[in-house]
């Protein structure tokens, strides 16, 4: 009997993950059955079963596919040095995912955060992942503060926690309307943590400021 290589193994770990991404996000979370995904696998449910017990393991396993993705990207680009730099790549990197990223994916997020509202395990999955991306956000902005370059008054994760929320709110802007330009976004949010938001007033107006 052939030996199963490893390649295959992890080939038919992906296959069976990527059906239930496509299950999940077209009938939702709760109404998908693992025989919903192993016929969109295409495979036996003694199959599917050799890998996942529960919907709840595959979402897991799902969260953890997505974590590793980050923490690779994470460590090319912390090589770029000046922490706003830093910070300005893993802006494009977060677009550069959010074009890459299919429909179902886009859909799968919003779907997985209304039902980590009532399942524990899908919960727990979800705040694992952001946790150990906040950590990782927060532990560069404490550098750049004792670095001198970010404003040490400043809590980091509460920076953190905003970084986050910028990007979990453009994905599900971007899956409410596809339209959604996240590159303009993206450089509207750079403008403003570089203080470049507003312009310099003009002689004119700073002379009405001093009178009034």
């Amino acid at each position: 009997m052939p030996k199963v290589t490893e390649a295959h193994l992890e080939a038919r770990y992906q296959q069976i993950l990527d059906a239930a991404v496509a299950c999940f996000s077209r009938q939702g979370f709760h109404q998908t059955t693992m025989d919903d995904i192993c016929q969109e696998a295409g495979l036996s449910p003694g199959a599917v079963y050799r890998y996942f017990s529960s919907k709840e393991d595959i979402i897991e396993a799902s969260c953890k596919r997505s974590q590793q993705a980050w923490a690779t990207s994470f460590e090319i680009v912390e090589r770029k040095g000046r922490t706003l730099d830093v910070l300005d790549e893993l802006v494009d990197v977060s677009c550069r995912r959010l074009e890459q990223r299919s429909d179902s994916e886009m859909r799968l997020k919003a779907e997985l955060i209304a039902e980590a509202l009532r399942n524990p395990r899908v919960e727990e999955a979800i705040r694992r992942i952001r946790n150990n991306a906040l950590q990782y956000f927060e532990g560069l902005i404490r550098r750049g503060q004792e670095k001198g370059e970010i404003n040490a008054d400043l809590d980091s994760n509460a920076v953190a926690q905003l970084y986050a929320t910028i990007y979990d709110g453009l994905a599900l802007q971007k899956t409410v309307d596809p339209n959604t330009d996240i590159w303009k976004c993206a450089e509207a949010f750079k403008a403003l943590c570089r203080g470049n938001f507003s312009l310099p007033a003009s002689e004119e107006v700073k002379q009405l400021d001093v009178d009034y």
